[in-house]
């Protein structure tokens, strides 16, 4: 470190130094310019006053030359050239053509006839019925006789300032090095979690208190990389240990983070720093990810790798990360496909013996004069009912849940006449209840028709059976540019804020008593959002208590 510095020094010093010296020159040479200038002028001056036809010159010296022009350019007389018949026509030249107009100017240049540079002024004197030119040339003196004068000096100069500031360096070396070498010291104690302070004993007390200030700091830092490993550790801990899988992801969908589960859910290793294709090229997984860091939200999806199902909640954090948390729901999804499989298998095998058993009620009912056998055959009837709409539902349920899109029989579908269908077929239940019900407009969706006639029929008779006597239900159909809206309202009961989010459950009621009083089933609004998600639709509702409720479904053009 002294060595470097002594070096730096030296570089320095003979910088500044030569920077000086060239100034020096500078300044110089412009004074020199300033004073000739005025002695030009001066010159010039004094022969432009005293000129007379007969002029003659003093013995001329080699600093001064004085040479008299007519108007017409040509030579009269000249200090330096007793011969003047020969030299150049002048009436062109810079000085001259001031003067000319009255506006005298000194000029620089080399001259042709000496060979050196030369500074130039020229007045004009009238002279009998025309005038002349006075013009005085004086030599610009060169400085490199002043620069080799001046080397000397400065070299001794140069030497002396390198001296002190050698000895300075040493000097100072000593005070201010030391404590910084020992600051590098306990610098890099703080790598391996340690921190050894320095001892402020130095005779500068800003210097001791820098050091104190830096045992301070350093003690923090080392802090704070201890707790920084730390973190890590147990970061990597569960990143490496947990059963979900874990991926980081920047903007430009490279892979920062990629846990081991996440090398077997893919069957790809050391994926750090590559494209997310190299981890997979699911188009479902891969278009999820870059449509969360385009539109900087989340998601949650479900897609398939290697036979196995995954639920994939993704997050767009603040510094612009995405994280992608993937979740085995394989066991899951078969476990379900076994319950939807039951359920459609029980549903179907309790039709049949209820079936019977309705006949042979209705038989008995026919048969039988006896009142309270008629009272409770009736009762019978009206359970059987019940429960057969209810394995109805069930096997409509199970049925959608089942298919797929792509699985449909689709074809263009007029909700207008299907609405009017369902208000056909809804006749009796609406005079039962003494609602009436309205269809208005017309609509276009491409679908199952059987699927749509459950959707608006599901929805009518909740409005219906759901409603007070007086009251009406509305279908309202409406073609948009992009969208084909259906919306089912009534002026009925109305469903309370807080139950809102669950009645598209299956089986939920939000008042026990009154739904089996109605006749309902509690699948109804289930089998809807089901339509709707088999198509794609939006679906959305809207109600007051005591006021009625809105349901609006959108089909996507």
């Amino acid at each position: 470190m002294k060595k470097k510095l002594i070096i730096y020094n030296i570089i320095v010093t003979v910088i500044v130094l030569l920077l000086m010296f060239g100034a020096g020159i500078l300044v110089t040479n412009g004074n020199y310019e300033e004073m000739t200038e005025r002695k030009i002028k001066e010159i010039t001056g004094i022969y432009a006053a005293n000129y007379s036809e007969d002029i003659s010159f003093p013995v001329s010296t080699r600093d001064v030359r004085v040479t008299v022009v007519d108007a017409t350019g040509k030579i009269i007389a000249d200090s330096m050239q007793a011969d003047v018949s020969g030299m150049e026509n002048h009436i062109d030249r810079q000085e001259i053509v001031a003067a000319l107009a009255d506006s005298p100017q000194v000029v620089i240049r080399k001259s042709d006839t000496l060979d050196k540079q030369m500074m130039y002024y020229a007045e004009k004197v009238a002279s009998g019925d025309s005038y002349v030119f006075i013009r005085v040339a004086v030599p610009i003196e060169s400085i490199d006789s002043y620069a080799l004068q001046s080397l000397v000096p400065m070299l001794v100069i140069l030497i002396a300032v390198w001296a002190v500031s050698t000895v300075a360096s040493v000097f100072l070396s000593g005070v201010f090095l030391k404590p910084l070498k020992q600051v590098k010291d306990a610098l890099k104690g703080i790598e391996n979690g340690t921190y050894n302070k320095i001892s402020p004993t130095t005779d500068d007390s800003d210097i001791n208190s820098i050091l104190s200030g830096i045992n301070d700091l350093g003690e923090r830092l080392r802090e704070n990389i201890v707790a920084a490993r730390d973190g890590k550790q147990k970061l990597d801990y569960v990143l490496n240990n947990v059963t979900d899988g874990i991926a980081v992801f920047d903007r430009n969908l490279n892979v920062m983070i990629a846990n081991p589960r996440i090398a077997e859910i893919f069957g790809v290793r050391d994926a750090a720093g590559k494209h997310i294709e190299v981890l997979t090229a699911d188009e479902v997984f891969v278009s999820a990810i870059r449509e969360c860091a385009d539109n900087r939200t989340g998601a949650i999806f479900q897609f398939e790798a290697e036979n196995r199902w995954y639920l994939c909640t993704v997050n767009f954090t603040d510094s612009a990360l995405i994280i992608a948390v993937l979740c085995d729901i394989t066991d899951t999804k078969n476990g379900e496909k076994m319950r939807l499989e039951f359920f459609a298998n029980a549903s179907h095998e309790l039709k049949t013996p209820l079936t019977a058993v309705k006949g042979f009620n209705d038989l008995i009912s026919m048969r039988s004069e006896d009142g309270t056998i008629l009272e409770y055959s009736g009762k019978i009837n009206k359970e059987l009912d019940r429960v057969l709409n209810l394995i109805d539902d069930m096997l409509n349920l199970s049925k959608l849940e089942n298919t797929s899109a792509a699985a449909c029989q689709a074809s263009e579908v007029s909700l207008g006449d299907v609405a009017r269908e369902v208000r056909e077929n809804l006749d009796m239940l609406a005079a039962e209840k003494k609602v009436k019900v309205s269809v208005s407009g017309d609509a276009k969706v491409f679908a199952e028709r059987e699927h749509i006639y459950e959707l608006i029929k599901n929805l009518a008779e909740n409005g219906i059976r759901y409603n007070n006597e007086g009251g009406e239900v509305k279908i309202s159909l409406k073609d948009k540019k992009s969208s084909s809206e259906l919306v089912v309202s009534d002026n009925g009961i109305g469903i309370d804020a807080a139950y809102q989010s669950r009645i598209f459950e299956r089986f939920y009621r939000v008042d026990k008593s009154r739904s089996r009083a109605t006749g309902g089933t509690g699948l109804g609004l289930a089998i809807v959002k089901h339509v709707c998600e088999l198509y794609g639709a939006k679906l959305s509702l809207s109600s007051k208590l005591g006021a009625g409720t809105v349901v609006k479904v959108e089909f996507s053009k």
